[in-house]
């Protein structure tokens, strides 16, 4: 049988933590026999190190023995087959499995959320949005439009999968058993979509796999300005990182 690691991150959203708790057990349930699903929740809310600060001590010290480890928020709710269906999936050279998740307020689907690597003008146009509110807002308003017309995406390879949500293979914990984040917030899909990269295997959207996002619990909490300030020290990082 194989098994499944799945860190959940938690900051002051316990009712939705009860929530996407519920749907994991339900899904769970239906997959017995075929997965065994192991759950860590890392609560951040009397100390918050950030989303991949609180979930990577937690993968560095288990993934290794596990087939999948997930990295999530705790805002969504998983289909009942999901487990199922994630058995069913042909994963060669395969390193991060991106589901179908759906945003209902907004009426979005945020994968596949990257088609192709970005280039140094994406990352001049992200600091220049970043560093203005009226851009930033519209910036968002346009992504949302933009994601509506995802629907009907067919399973596919992309760069990279929404950060909300990511389930990755064996064959990629094998390659990093241990992992650090440099900055405190945003940017980790682009960080695991060049990790994926430079191991040679590739990103999976598979739409048969379905999540819903009730949406951005934690993030709201937290003020624009602020939410930009570490999205560009978080891009600026990654761009060294891997684009320089």
């Amino acid at each position: 049988m194989k098994k499944l690691l799945l860190i959940c991150v938690n900051y002051k959203s316990h009712d939705a933590l009860k929530s996407f708790l519920e749907s994991v057990h339900r899904a769970a349930e239906n997959a017995k026999g075929t997965l065994q699903v192991d759950i860590e929740v890392v609560d951040n809310s009397e100390h918050n190190v950030g989303y991949l600060g609180g979930a990577l001590p937690v993968y560095n010290e288990k993934a290794k023995d596990y087939d999948f480890v997930s990295i999530s928020n705790v805002d969504l709710q998983l289909a009942p087959d999901f487990f199922e269906k994630l058995t069913e999936l042909k994963t060669e050279n395969v390193g991060w499995i991106a589901p179908d998740i759906y945003t209902g307020k907004r009426d979005l689907h945020e994968n596949p959320a990257r088609l192709k690597r970005p280039t140094k003008w994406n990352f001049l146009i992200w600091f220049l949005i970043y560093s203005n509110t009226f851009l930033y807002k519209l910036y968002h308003l346009l992504y949302i439009l933009k994601s509506r017309k995802r629907a009907d995406s067919p399973s596919c390879t992309i760069y990279a999968g929404h950060g909300s949500f990511m389930l990755f293979t064996k064959e990629f914990i094998a390659q990093y058993d241990d992992l650090q984040f440099p900055t405190f917030l945003y940017g980790e899909e682009i960080f695991f979509a060049e990790l994926i990269r430079a191991a040679n295997l590739k990103v999976l959207y598979a739409p048969i796999l379905l999540i819903n996002n009730t949406g951005n619990v934690s993030t709201g909490r937290v003020s624009l300005k602020q939410r930009s300030q570490w999205s560009i020290e978080s891009l600026r990082t990654i761009q060294k990182m891997f684009f320089s």
